[in-house]
């Protein structure tokens, strides 16, 4: 790992706290009139849910590059999926209407575009979606494919659950409610909680919600929800690979325009490459999201679950993960 890149790492909780603390505690001030059920209310209403496995589907690369979805499906796997915001449209769009899905990000504008947005009206501004892979679909014909996702998301609504933590944006609140998802709140761990002067014991005052680590990320949120609150003892993870595919140009990366801004010619040098022994595969990541790998690692050696990483790609390998195929663990748990 070259040096920049070993210096953003180590300031990365830092950093990531100073970024999204303002805009998360303001989005939770805007949330109050609307939180009526938090987490706390589900396990009543889980239990009724006799497996005890369950899939996190997230929004990585593999995700396109598997194809893992209608795996799933055609498994007739009868655990709980729960998924990440952003890969949302894609489980829809390949017939999995997910029982829950977790949205963290506290973004205004950009989040909603995964719940398909009502108010986005022109391509021009913000190229978020069309340079990136977290949804390949969503960055082609972007007008038309949002209108599609609004209608899906719409008809499948009331099928799923909005896992919505309190940073997220007022756009969020209301496309989940218009969807009509039943929604439960969380407030995200942001500090140290036993300090007195701790953002998160201030939050929680504020609102009483109960809080849950994030890891940063909602598929790492995703994955906590199924473990801590819903008590599930096998969670498989698919599109979890908080890297990018080998042969990805750097300016299809989610951190390529900050880290240009930030270093100029040397943005290159923050990017960090990974081995992944099993698929005997260097993918390459960046700061944000080698920091989501090695906090999943250190909860996944905690937690009271058995955790598969399912992915058959990224670099999410280490102790507290099995890493194996799909297709192994659903010949077991479906």
């Amino acid at each position: 790992m070259k040096r920049l890149a070993r210096e953003l790492v180590s300031q990365m909780p830092e950093l990531s706290y100073k970024r999204s603390e303002e805009l998360s505690l303001a989005n939770a001030e805007l949330n109050l009139p609307f939180i009526h059920q938090t987490v706390s209310d589900l396990p009543a209403q889980a239990s009724s849910d006799a497996s005890d496995t369950a899939i996190v589907v997230a929004a990585g690369p593999s995700l396109h590059l598997t194809n893992p979805v209608p795996k799933i499906v055609a498994s007739g796997f009868n655990g709980t999926v729960i998924c990440a915001d952003a890969a949302l449209g894609h489980c829809l769009r390949n017939g999995l209407a997910p029982d829950y899905v977790v949205t963290v990000d506290p973004h205004r504008t950009r989040i909603v575009r995964v719940f398909g947005d009502p108010t986005f009206v022109s391509v021009d501004g913000d190229d978020y979606f069309r340079r990136q892979d977290l949804d390949p679909y969503l960055g082609t014909n972007e007008l038309s494919h949002n209108q599609d996702l609004i209608t899906l998301v719409n008809h499948h609504g009331h099928e799923m659950k909005a896992i919505i933590a309190t940073s997220a944006s007022q756009s969020v609140t209301q496309r989940c409610l218009e969807a009509q998802m039943e929604l439960y709140w969380w407030n995200p761990l942001y500090d140290d909680f036993d300090q007195p002067d701790s953002m998160t014991r201030r939050l929680f005052n504020s609102n009483k919600v109960p809080c849950m680590v994030s890891g940063g990320n909602s598929g790492s949120s995703a994955w906590v929800f199924a473990q801590a609150v819903l008590g599930k003892q096998h969670v498989a993870l698919v599109g979890v690979d908080f890297s990018y595919a080998p042969g990805t140009p750097l300016e299809k990366t989610q951190s390529y325009k900050e880290l240009m801004d930030l270093f100029g010619d040397d943005y290159a040098d923050a990017y960090i490459s990974v081995h992944n022994p099993y698929l005997k595969e260097t993918w390459y990541t960046d700061p944000s999201y080698y920091w989501y790998r090695q906090t999943f690692l250190q909860m996944a050696k905690l937690a009271d679950c058995t955790t598969y990483n399912c992915s058959e790609g990224g670099i999410l390998t280490g102790k507290g993960v099995r890493f194996l195929p799909l297709q192994d663990f659903l010949s077991v748990h479906a």
